[in-house]
C-alpha cells in the first residue's frame, strides 16, 4: 500500500487583547491531496469556516471579559 502525498493548509493570527495581552490563533487542513480541485477542496473549507467561527466567539467573549477586568 503506497501513501498518497498530501499536504497541509495552515493559517495563524495574533490577536491583541490590549494591556499587553495577546491570543493566538490557529486555523490547519490537512490531508489535502496533489490535484485537488476547489470542488473537493469546499468542503474542507466550511469546516474550517465553522471551526475558526467557534474560536472567534470564544476570544471575542474573553476580550470582552479581560477588557472589562482590566477597566481603571
Amino acid at each position: 500500500m503506497t501513501d498518497e502525498p498530501t499536504i497541509t493548509v495552515s493559517l495563524s493570527r495574533k490577536l491583541n487583547l490590549g494591556n499587553y495581552e495577546s491570543a493566538d490563533v490557529f486555523v490547519s487542513i490537512s490531508g489535502i491531496k496533489a490535484g485537488a480541485t476547489p470542488e473537493d477542496f469546499a468542503p474542507l473549507l466550511v469546516s474550517g469556516k465553522f471551526g475558526w467561527d467557534c474560536a472567534r466567539e470564544a476570544l471575542v467573549e474573553q476580550i470582552r471579559i479581560t477588557k472589562e477586568r482590566n477597566k481603571p
